[in-house]
């Protein structure tokens, strides 16, 4: 019987797959063309997206205990909580990840998504959704908290990658899961009120 894990785990292996298929097929023109998130181009999506740093956060587990973070819509909640805070944290990434793509090669990146983190992926082994995994600024989340986040965020930039280039959005699964995680972020009546139009609040965006 598949576990949640592994269903998890495939989503995961397709979009990254996804990611570099659409990157074989793009010129020269549209790897570095600007993306509708300000300062930030296509290739910059594929090497902030690359998830090198999922897999060795998953390959060295925590300690048993409990996790201080258990959902990804949390995780969006405490790195959204101050938006002060928040847009240096962001500025200071978005320069992390230029800096990183000026030698990253396409054809490395190509690898990576198709074949390298896949593989590396998919050796991992003894892991459920309630795996506890250190977090380098929550402290610890559980794996399924980390995968849904994983899955967010390489559903949201491979939209982003979509908006600038073309192509097929991504599958209706990645869709599904990423909505579910976002209208989970905000107060659960908050939500139900404005969605429902029985309330003027401003509850979106819930991620930038």
């Amino acid at each position: 019987m598949t576990s949640t894990f592994d269903r998890d785990r495939a989503l995961l292996i397709r979009l990254w797959r996804s990611w570099a298929e659409r990157a074989r097929a793009l010129s020269d023109e549209q790897w570095t063309a600007p993306t509708r998130l300000p300062g930030w181009t296509v290739r910059d999506l594929y090497v902030h997206v690359a998830p090198d740093a999922l897999i060795a956060l998953i390959a060295d587990p925590a300690p048993e205990g409990t996790a201080k973070v258990t959902s990804a819509a949390e995780m969006l909640r405490v790195f959204n909580a101050d938006p002060v805070a928040a847009e240096p944290m962001h500025r200071r990434i978005a320069e992390m990840v230029r800096h990183a793509a000026t030698d990253a090669g396409r054809e490395t990146l190509v690898e990576r998504f198709a074949v390298e983190l896949p593989q590396a992926f998919d050796r991992l082994t003894g892991l459920d959704r309630e795996t506890v995994v250190p977090h380098p600024l929550l402290g610890s989340v559980t794996l399924g908290a980390l995968l849904d986040l994983a899955i967010l965020e390489t559903t949201v930039h491979l939209l982003d990658v979509v908006d600038t280039v073309g192509g097929p959005p991504p599958e209706s699964e990645a869709l599904e899961r990423t909505r579910n995680v976002l209208a989970a972020v905000p107060d659960a009546r908050d939500f139900i009120e404005a969605a429902s139009g029985r309330s003027g609040a401003r509850i979106l965006p819930v991620m930038r």
